[in-house]
């Protein structure tokens, strides 16, 4: 307070030089600038109650710049900088940050529009932090948060703030354990990001009631255009299911997974399909796509292009009655013979069980 009224001072160090996180404001004081810097957190407390008005705001660590903002005179826009990757340790990062953060907000009002940390193995601790950070974040657009240790905890503490996020278009959690308790909280919110296009999400470990809650919720969700529902991080070397359909409102959304119990749900909820494929390790087992103003289809099947037949055959399965809605069944032929595969009786049950969906069927080998 005493500082704040010597119209002459221009600059005052207040540390306690017990931490690498040094923290410089820069205020407007009876005209002149001036700028404080700091390694103590009672200070950026007390210093964003006393001054009006705040012209730039950094947070560093050893030297390198974690977070900048700065009013640019003469200009409406802001110029703000954020990496929290750049040196240090992720959590005491994300925890400097949640310090400084509602001073250097009131520069920028949250030009902040993406936020990258993906694989720092965040854990709950410190999405607690981030999720609090959440209200000074209007204008968020990209979060990823994937490949992390985050639980059914940190999910829950992130929903209990979503509602802040309005502006977010991608929402990438993928690759980690957020579990039954995590997915129900992350449900009951996901309504609140109307502008969400595209989210990704790890299924793991959620029960059948609840992704059949999760894809009721999307469905509603006018913008979102793409979901990835996997169970596995990397499902490259897993049967991935492709379902293009229509929500309710109208709009097209791209359901991508590898779980059969989402395909099974999504052909329940979904009243409308466009195009549905079945791949195999990159490799296309089988695609019908509806042409658009034509009543014929397009079709591909050829379950001999890689993995394992009977493998090939049971994914089939599990896809057939989504894509039976598009083509009909336009399919026509089903070769495995000449002794080049084996295909026993096990086989032979699985394909059985699909031939309702194939009446169109002319050649079977």
């Amino acid at each position: 307070t005493t500082l704040s009224n010597m119209t002459q001072l221009l600059e005052a160090n207040l540390s306690k030089r017990i931490s690498s996180h040094v923290y410089l404001m820069s205020f407007c004081k009876k005209g002149n600038r001036f700028t404080i810097q700091t390694d103590d957190v009672e200070v950026v407390f007390f210093a964003n109650q006393l001054f009006s008005q705040v012209y730039k705001v950094e947070l560093s660590y050893r030297g390198a710049v974690l977070y900048s903002v700065k009013a640019v005179e003469g200009e409406t826009s802001h110029r703000v900088t954020l990496d929290l990757t750049c040196a240090g340790n992720i959590y005491g990062n994300i925890k400097a940050l949640c310090v400084v953060l509602p001073v250097g907000h009131r520069v920028q009002q949250a030009d902040v529009e993406e936020f990258r940390l993906s694989g720092f193995q965040i854990g709950d601790n410190e999405v607690l932090f981030l999720a609090a950070m959440f209200c000074y974040f209007p204008c968020l657009k990209y979060l990823d948060l994937s490949q992390n240790k985050i639980t059914s905890t940190g999910a829950t503490a992130m929903a209990a703030h979503m509602s802040h996020l309005q502006q977010l278009e991608w929402l990438d959690l993928s690759g980690n354990d957020i579990g039954e308790d995590g997915a129900t909280a992350m449900n009951e919110k996901l309504a609140h990001l109307q502008q969400l296009k595209y989210l990704m999400f790890t299924a793991n470990g959620t029960s059948t009631h609840v992704k059949k809650s999760l894809l009721n919720t999307l469905s509603n969700m006018e913008n979102l255009s793409t979901v990835n529902f996997s169970t596995e991080m990397y499902s490259y070397y897993t049967y991935m299911y492709h379902l293009d359909v229509y929500n309710n409102k109208g709009s097209r959304l791209i359901i991508e997974t590898d779980d059969a119990d989402i395909v099974t749900l999504a052909n329940q909820l979904f009243s409308q399909v466009y195009k549905v494929e079945l791949s195999c390790r990159g490799s296309v087992l089988y695609s019908v796509k509806a042409v658009e103003g034509e009543t014929s289809h397009r079709v591909t099947l050829d379950l001999t292009c890689a993995g394992n037949i009977v493998d090939n055959i049971k994914a089939l399965s599990v896809v057939l009655p989504v894509g039976h809605r598009v083509q009909q069944a336009d399919v026509e032929e089903l070769k495995f013979g000449s002794g080049r595969f084996t295909i026993r009786d096990e086989g032979v049950r699985l394909l059985a069980e699909i031939f309702c969906f194939l009446p169109s069927l002319k050649h079977l080998d």
